[in-house]
């Protein structure tokens, strides 16, 4: 029972060590998000006076004292998401280690078989979150769609402040902190990832339905010159493919694989007006019939 006890009491360590900065992966914050969030002391009350205020100063000023909240909140809350990983991976070792480890020291086989099941039932519940709720390793992905869509309206909200009263009015200033706040949650995040791959697959469809489909005619055309340039093999043929790169313009090459090579290189970019210039250029060589 005594060695059990000790290492019992490693794990509580090992627990306490794992809310440690280091293993967080964050620093030590330079002051306490809570304190600073109370000294600006933001009441429900200033926020109901930038609603109705007529003074651009006065909604410009709550209005900054908002953001600042707002922005110690969402950095908090980035720094959570990785930390509460950090902390789940811990606990979870830990738990399993002390199961495994009070296994191989009790002699019941009925009581090696519970603590087995039980650090099994652990790491599979875990799992079950981390896929659920951790989504693996679309955190950052998240992470970077909520600053985009946070920067998308700190730029409206800096652009508001510039104006007077009749074009950015109080409540639409009070509008605009909620949105900044919305766009810095994971259901904010979600819509902009999906919004953006919406937007990707229409313009990807739409170049889709830009492209003409060859006809059979064109195919056998575009086979016959492929066909024509891998056919130059020997010296003859060489100095006919010489022939059809003196058309293009382009410098002779000197052996039959460099002569393939700048011919093929001569089709790039594979434009319609491209591949018959240098069709003509072989057929006044002799390579194309």
């Amino acid at each position: 029972m005594s060695l059990i006890r000790v290492l019992a009491a490693g794990l509580v360590a090992v627990f306490v060590l794992g809310g440690c900065s280091t293993l967080r992966g964050t620093p030590v914050r330079y002051q306490s998000a809570e304190a600073v969030v109370a000294q600006i002391d933001l009441g429900a009350d200033e926020l109901a006076t930038l609603a109705q205020t007529a003074d651009p100063v006065e909604r410009n000023r709550i209005q900054n004292r908002a953001l600042a909240v707002i922005d110690l909140r969402f950095h908090e809350f980035v720094r959570d998401l990785a930390a509460d990983r950090a902390d789940a991976d811990a606990a979870v070792a830990g738990t399993t280690l002390g199961a495994s480890t009070a296994g191989a020291f009790v002699d019941s086989v009925k009581a090696k078989t519970n603590y087995a099941l039980f650090a099994a039932g652990v790491v599979g519940a875990f799992g079950i979150v981390d896929r659920s709720y951790f989504y693996e390793k679309t955190v950052p992905a998240m992470v970077a769609a909520m600053r985009a869509a946070r920067a998308q309206v700190l730029l409206r909200i800096r652009q508001g402040q510039t104006g007077a009263l009749d074009t950015y009015d109080g409540v639409a200033a009070l509008q605009d902190l909620e949105a900044y706040y919305t766009a810095g949650t994971i259901l904010a995040a979600v819509a902009e990832v999906t919004q953006r791959a919406e937007a990707d697959t229409a313009t990807t469809m739409q170049k889709v339905r830009a492209l003409s489909v060859p006809t059979a005619a064109v195919l056998d055309r575009n086979q016959q010159i492929r066909q024509a340039i891998l056919g130059i093999t020997d010296a003859a043929g060489m100095a006919q493919g010489n022939q059809a790169l003196a058309t293009l313009g382009l410098p002779p090459a000197a052996t039959p694989q460099a002569t393939r090579t700048a011919l093929v290189a001569a089709l790039r970019p594979r434009t319609p007006e491209r591949i018959a210039t240098v069709e003509q250029a072989l057929r006044g060589a002799g390579l194309l019939k």
